[in-house]
């Protein structure tokens, strides 16, 4: 019998896996502990990586339909990218469904800039490829690009490329290099959430800053107007 002091935060529940004291079956419907962890992190996690999340992403694809047809129940769809080893969750695409997600603030225009030059820089790797860094220089030299040529202010700029930085890591698609300064690690996890339909509206957005037209327009892919404003159009259920 489980010590009630050593369940975790999941809450164990051991007595649906054995028979009561009538001897009766355990309940079918209720899901083996690896499947429900999985569950629990998808639904607290904006993604789910093969690389942060072992455990989860093995219970995952060991219980996959089962997991799916939960997230079904809520709404909500399971996308798996066995290539990249990421998986999350979305709304369906039903407009008379209820809304179970937490809708994101839109990116600003240079963390969007970045978001999809990280997705580029990700465009031929898998999941067997070395990770993929990127440098404070590289993204100011990015960014630099799309700067107001009449803008003078280098520490106001330097600001600009922190916070589009902050922005991009707050949703999980970069994390500090601990062993280099100034660098942060890529997830893969933008290669599934940035899909080429949206890579390329927000592409034809760069276009037009490249070209000096107003910034107004660049905002992540699936955010025009009130839309979900992540990156993938993936509602945020938690940090990742």
């Amino acid at each position: 019998m489980t010590d009630p002091q050593t369940q975790d935060a999941f809450g164990s529940r051991p007595e649906a896996y054995a028979e009561d004291a009538f001897g009766a079956a355990p309940d079918p419907e209720v899901l083996p502990d690896p499947a429900r962890r999985a569950l629990a992190t998808l639904l607290t996690s904006r993604f789910i990586t093969r690389g942060g999340h072992a455990a989860a992403w093995e219970g995952l694809i060991d219980h996959e339909p089962r997991i799916r047809a939960r997230l079904a129940d809520m709404f909500l769809e399971l996308v798996i990218d066995h290539d990249h080893e990421v998986a999350f969750k979305r709304q369906v695409d039903d407009p008379d469904a209820p809304v179970v997600l937490r809708r994101e603030k839109p990116l600003g225009k240079d963390a969007t800039l970045l978001l999809v030059h990280l997705r580029q820089l990700h465009a031929f790797t898998d999941a067997s490829d070395a990770a993929v860094a990127i440098t404070a220089s590289e993204a100011t030299d990015f960014l630099a690009r799309f700067r107001d040529p009449n803008d003078t202010d280098e520490a106001g700029f330097q600001r600009d490329v922190e916070t589009a930085l902050r922005g991009v890591e707050r949703l999980g698609l970069i994390r500090p290099d601990p062993d280099v300064p100034d660098t942060w690690i890529v997830s893969p996890a933008v290669v599934a959430l940035v899909t080429p339909d949206r890579l390329a509206a927000i592409r034809d957005q760069l276009q037009g800053l490249a070209g000096g037209e107003p910034a107004a327009g660049a905002r992540p892919a699936g955010s025009d107007g009130d839309e979900d404003t992540d990156p993938a159009g993936a509602e945020d259920g938690g940090d990742a």
